[in-house]
Order: C-alpha cells, then structure tokens, then sequence
C-alpha cells in the first residue's frame, strides 16, 4: 500500500466533520449560543470545534467583537450554508459516479478494493460510511460546477496573454516520456507453450484496451508488475532509461496510443505512452487546454466566496448574538 494512504482516508472524513462533534456540544445546556442558520444554533463550542479543524486562531471565543473571533464566525456561518446547499444536489449523483469516485480514489493511493475496506475498519468506519462521503463529496462538485464555475468566463485573449508572460512554466529542458504498463510475466525457462500462452493473453488484454476497457482497471487485475497498485503508472523516462524493446517501440507511437506486445526477458509488456515532452517550449495548441482550465480555477476560487458571501446570504436568515 502506499504511504499516506490511511492517513487520507482518515482526512476524507475529517475534511467537513464538525457537524458530528456540534450534535454532542449541542447537548451541552451551558454552551451558549452566539448565531444561528436558519433557526439552527452556533454555540461557542462550534466556533472552537471549526477553529481546531480548520487550524485558526481564536484566543477568546467568547469575545464576538474580535477579528479572530468574527473570522471563525464567518466561516462556521460559511459551512452551515453550504452543508444547506450541498442537500439540492442530492438526486444529481448517481451509484455509477460513486463507483467511479472509489476506484479513482484507490487507484490514486495505490491501494486495492480490499485494503480499503479493511483500512476503514481498522480507522472505525465502515465501506457505506466511505461510499456515503463519497456522494457527499460528489454533490460539492456538482454544486461548485452549476453555482461557480459554470459562470466563469475566459476569454482566449487571456489564455494567450498568460502563455506569453509565462514561458517557463513550459519549457522543457529534457526529453521525457511518460508511460503506463501491464506485464504479462513468463518465466525464465518457459516452454514454448507457456510463451505462446502468455502472448495470446496479453493480445486479448490489448483487445480490450483498444475496444475502451480502462488501464488502470486492467492493470490492477491483470499486470504482474508491482506498478499495478498503481493503476500500471510507472512515471517518467528519459531517453536511454528504457530498455531496447521497449524504447523502439514508445519512437513510433502518439501520445495515447497503445503498444502491441512487446516480448522482453520479463515478459509480454502492454505499454500506454501518455506523454511525450520534447526539448524546448510546447506549441500554445498543446498546453492551451491546460491553462484555460488554471485560470478558471483560479477565477472560480475568487468567486466563491463572493457567491457564498452574497448569493447564499440573502437566500438564508442569519441571526448573531453578542
């Protein structure tokens, strides 16, 4: 498994968790309450809960009239809103897309189905738990996408703008390949019907690829590589890095494109070239996509906030005790 990776479960359920915690402080007769949302109280223990999970300073959560304290307000006040809106969005995810979510999530943490269940429970949650966090995540970006994004405009001209002022970030000053694989391993002293039998596999796994299947999915059930975990990433190359076979073979293909079976002393390797970065700066038409999809994001993060500030505000009756 790879490092981290429990660490990032457990943060998935931390990310957005003060609700628990507030339904225990709620209980609480001495804990006074400072605003509400909608008729739903904000005591002082909700603005110390959020403050520690967001890593803000409130040094009297007491005092209202503080700037820490109006900040950590601000920001509880924030969370209820969106925690309000998020339940819109509700019927928007269907059980596909959590699918999806989980073998993306695992995949990326190199991790199997198994050993996600398994971490889970060892972290005190159970696989619903996960799948429901998932939908909940799911929603979020539904909602940012139609509330935010969807309304940020950029033009080409700014796109153009941003490649002139910024050559460096696409300069590239070795050649590098970027691949994925799946090995279909024979071993050393294979009869000739072991290799035969091996190849065929792996031509039937190509099919499949050709045909649509995902990598990463065929990767993990097929490959005998350890890159497997890992949906068959295996990382950057520069020239000479690779071995023969596997070097002739990437030359001749387009990013994207997958090799046929290439036979080395491992095996049958299937090899998916998913880069290929030349030296000197990338053409506009190839890192235009990429920039336009930054500058939204950077414009979305903007504008979020004003929409929470404003849209969301007025849609919702706010009420703050001193």
């Amino acid at each position: 498994m790879r490092l981290g990776a429990v660490a990032l479960i457990v943060a998935c359920f931390a990310a957005g968790s003060s609700a628990a915690p507030r339904a225990v402080y709620a209980q609480d007769d001495l804990d006074r309450v400072v605003a509400s949302v909608d008729g739903d109280p904000i005591t002082v223990h909700d603005l110390k809960t959020f403050a520690a999970v967001n890593h803000a300073t409130l040094t009297d959560a007491d005092d209202l009239n503080s700037p820490e304290t109006k900040a950590v307000l601000k920001g509880v006040i924030s969370e209820r809103l969106l925690e309000s809106e998020v339940k819109k969005y509700k019927d928007q995810v269907e059980e596909r897309q959590i699918d999806e979510y989980l073998a993306n999530f695992e995949r990326s943490n190199g991790i199997t189905d198994e050993q996600l269940r398994s971490q889970l429970l060892t972290q005190g949650h159970t696989y619903e738990e996960f799948r429901k966090h998932a939908r909940l995540e799911l929603q979020k970006m539904i909602m940012i996408q139609k509330e935010v994004r969807q309304k940020v405009n950029i033009s080409p001209d700014e796109v153009k703008a941003y490649y002139d002022a910024h050559p460096e970030e696409f300069s590239i000053g070795k050649e590098r390949f970027k691949l994925a694989q799946i090995l279909i391993a024979v071993p050393a002293n294979a009869s000739p019907a072991q290799v035969e039998a091996a190849r065929v596999k792996a031509e039937g796994i190509r099919k499949q690829l050709l045909d649509g299947a995902d990598f990463g999915k065929l990767a993990l059930e097929y490959s005998d590589d350890d890159s497997k975990s890992q949906g068959g990433e295996l990382g950057d190359f520069s020239r000479g890095d690779m071995i023969d076979p596997i070097q002739n073979a990437v030359d001749q293909m387009k990013v994207g494109a997958i090799s046929e079976p290439i036979r080395t002393d491992h095996g049958f390797h299937i090899v998916k070239l998913e880069a290929h970065d030349t030296v000197g700066v990338k053409p506009f038409a190839e890192v235009s996509g990429q920039i336009q999809e930054k500058l939204v994001s950077e414009k979305a993060e903007r504008q979020f906030g004003t929409w929470v500030d404003n849209d969301l505000v007025k849609q919702h009756y706010i009420e703050t005790f001193n």
